[in-house]
């Protein structure tokens, strides 16, 4: 009981005074606490059945999880800077619209789950958020089932305010945007729940304060040279969630110094503009996707011309002073000079409990037979590492099916030299254009 007594007395301790401390799952799950307390309190039924599904959903995945470490023995980074599922399943909750069917809900975060803990963390360089992939299909699913949003006090289906500000004009109030009731996401709608639990990541060390402050300047520059109302726009719940809860994550940001202002700041900019040409709220993602994707294509192309100069540029020859002999003459008599005896080196026993065990080598040769036979076992060595990976019609096939898996298994391969995985890793940004641009002329028809 003591001991409990003490745990509880430090609790404030390291919530307020010690933030620093706590891990980024748990400094997320109560930043989220108070998007879901305002959730349930406009959306009220909707909003409980929704948080439940996600509560549900991240229970399996992360008992999935868990089954298929004991069962196959995932590698060790399978999920190295992934997000907790259950963390994860709210994060895509919040940002569902009350009329979504639980189905669509609970697919979209075991699918954010899968691609965070087994696919993203093989990927080095990146700045590509995968929760702005599946707001992506989240759009789509809701302009293919006619979803929309809901008033909170009637029920009613109605625009959100940004689509209101471009087909009527009207300005929403900034202070019922930073309250929340209006129609919009089901745990972003209030600005001001969003900004305390931004305020808490970042005094807890977990987002980047320049990539925000980058974002609202963007978007108050655009904002008056168009002469809009500048308040309306930065007072947009769901556009503060994706740059401070998704975008500004630290683990994800791969720029440093002064680049996630700037980062945040073309983010802003295209967010407006979208906004002009009527996206609404969703304007935010898509300029945060745009914008990831143009940094990790210029990050994968800077790695690649240094590992290049490293490769091509000659090694300087260090000079090492030799001194042969002395430089006086030695007398004929001269004292010979005795060799200096090494201590002895005390051999633990082998019964040792802390003795080590003798690693053994990645691959054995035998090393007594014909040296012919060496270079030919060397040589049968490395042509079955180099067939190891999977051909170049398996990696075409999920090149053009499913983009990220071919990705995956591009870096993968052993064989592939790095020339090739740049030129495959640009032609998978333009399949990712192409498809997104795609999309974007049927759905605009």
């Amino acid at each position: 009981m003591r001991q409990l007594w003490r745990a509880l007395h430090r609790v404030p301790q390291l919530l307020l005074v010690q933030p620093e401390q706590l891990g980024y799952d748990l400094a997320y799950a109560l930043a989220l606490l108070p998007l879901i307390v305002a959730g349930i309190v406009f959306f009220l039924q909707p909003a409980v059945l929704l948080f439940a599904i996600a509560f549900l959903t991240g229970i399996v995945c992360l008992l999935a999880l868990q089954l298929a470490r004991l069962t196959f023995g995932l590698p060790a980074w399978v999920g190295f800077k992934a997000t907790h599922p259950l963390v994860a399943s709210f994060l895509i909750a919040c940002f569902c619209s009350p009329a979504t069917p639980a189905w669509v809900v609970a697919s979209a975060a075991i699918l954010f789950v899968a691609i965070d803990t087994v696919l993203w963390p093989q990927l080095r360089g990146i700045m590509l958020h995968p929760a702005l992939i599946i707001f992506g299909l989240l759009y789509l699913a809701d302009r293919q089932l006619g979803l929309g949003f809901i008033n909170p006090f009637d029920g009613r289906h109605l625009d959100e305010p940004l689509v209101l500000w471009y087909r009527l004009q009207i300005i929403i109030d900034p202070i019922k945007l930073y309250v929340g009731n209006v129609p919009g996401p089901i745990g972003v709608t209030s600005a001001g729940a969003v900004l305390a639990g931004a305020t808490y990541l970042w005094y807890t060390r977990k987002i980047s304060l320049g990539m925000v402050g980058g974002f609202l300047v963007g978007i108050a520059a655009v904002a008056l040279v168009l002469r809009t109302d500048v308040g309306f726009q930065l007072a947009s719940g769901p556009s503060l969630y994706v740059a401070g809860y998704i975008a500004a994550d630290r683990r994800r940001v791969a720029l440093t110094s002064w680049f996630p202002f700037a980062f945040g700041a073309a983010a802003g900019v295209i967010t407006m503009i979208l906004r002009w040409y009527g996206e609404g709220l969703q304007a935010t993602w898509m300029a945060f996707l745009i914008a990831s994707v143009v940094v990790t294509v210029s990050l994968r192309v800077q790695a690649f011309f240094r590992s290049r100069g490293r490769a091509f540029s000659p090694r300087p020859l260090r000079s090492l002073s030799i001194q042969s002999g002395r430089r006086e003459a030695t007398p004929a008599l001269a004292p010979v000079q005795p060799k200096v005896a090494h201590p002895v080196m005390v051999a633990a026993p082998a019964a040792a409990p802390y003795a080590r065990a003798a690693i053994p080598p990645a691959r054995r040769f035998d090393l007594q037979s014909n040296p012919d036979d060496l270079v030919r076992q060397m040589r049968q060595a490395a042509a079955r590492s180099a067939f190891a990976g999977p051909n170049a019609g398996l990696l075409i096939g999920s090149l053009l099916l499913l983009n990220p898996v071919g990705l995956w298994l591009t870096w993968r391969t052993a064989s592939m030299a790095q020339t090739t995985r740049v030129l495959v890793s640009a032609l998978s940004v333009l399949w990712y254009l192409a498809v997104a641009g795609l999309t974007f002329a049927l759905l605009h028809r």
